[in-house]
């Protein structure tokens, strides 16, 4: 961990108000407390929640479609929206191992130890586009995503692009050279470009740090989804293990397969 997570965190709880306060709503409300809170979902989605103190006009707007893409397999009728930030290297393992295990073992790959820039799988059993996705899967599908507490996932992403991948590529997170307050700034001006539609190309930054609700198309079908909380320590890491485990079963995955993915997140992957 980044021995100045503690300032980042006082630096980003200054600078949250502007940029995550309704974008994140939805993470509080609906993810992180249950159903219950459907009504106060739906209530953000059609832009009727009060966000008093704060002026709706200067705050990210929840639920844009800026970015969809899944990992899929086929022969399970089973896919993954992938948000950045949140375990999308370690799906894309999961995903290969799936649906070509022979390989992946011929290649003496392991889930716990593939690397997004030498992953076997690339660009394969990837889609960027939800109605595709629907039309390959059919009626009898599942679908599920994994979300994330978005102050853990912002400074997680902070500390891996800005301050890792920032020290040997000075363009990164807008060469602010590791300036949390530069770096929110400019991002939530190019957000507020992305949500009126004056931006719609990709960046890295913005794909990386966008709300979770812009992803997947939970504007219009945030209930297809089987969400699961991304779990935080050496405790979280087995219950979400057996919650995905509990959704391949369902997707008729095979026993042994299964099993091989609940031993290596379970026993040998550390999440960051």
């Amino acid at each position: 961990m980044w021995d100045g997570e503690d300032q980042s965190l006082k630096t980003l709880h200054i600078q949250a108000p502007r940029v995550f306060i309704v974008a994140c709503a939805v993470c509080l409300y609906y993810w992180h407390s249950g159903t219950g809170t459907i009504q106060t979902v739906e209530q953000i989605k059609n832009g009727t929640y009060d966000t008093g103190p704060f002026n709706r006009s200067d705050l990210i707007a929840p639920f844009i479609r800026y970015r969809e893409t899944f990992q899929v397999a086929p022969a399970y009728n089973l896919s993954s929206c992938q948000i950045e930030k949140v375990m999308t290297t370690i799906s894309n393992a999961v995903f290969c191992y799936i649906t070509n295990a022979s390989e992946f073992v011929a290649n003496s790959r392991r889930i716990s130890t593939e690397k997004y820039s030498t992953r076997l799988c690339l660009n394969q059993n990837f889609y960027e586009n939800f109605t595709a996705v629907q039309e390959l899967l059919g009626t009898s599908k599942t679908e599920y995503t994994i979300v994330r507490d978005p102050v853990s996932r912002f400074l997680s992403g902070f500390v891996n692009k800005c301050i890792g991948e920032g020290s040997y590529c000075k363009e990164r997170c807008f060469a602010c050279d590791g300036d949390m307050s530069c770096f929110v700034e400019r991002l939530h001006d190019l957000m507020m470009l992305a949500q009126t539609g004056e931006f719609t190309k990709f960046h890295y930054e913005l794909a990386h740090f966008s709300p979770q609700t812009w992803y997947c198309n939970f504007k219009e079908h945030l209930y297809n989804y089987k969400i699961l909380r991304y779990k935080e320590g050496k405790h979280g890491i087995p219950k979400l293990s057996h919650e995905l485990d509990a959704i391949y079963k369902a997707a008729h995955v095979p026993e042994e397969i299964r099993q091989e993915i609940h031993k290596e997140l379970c026993c040998e992957f550390i999440f960051e």
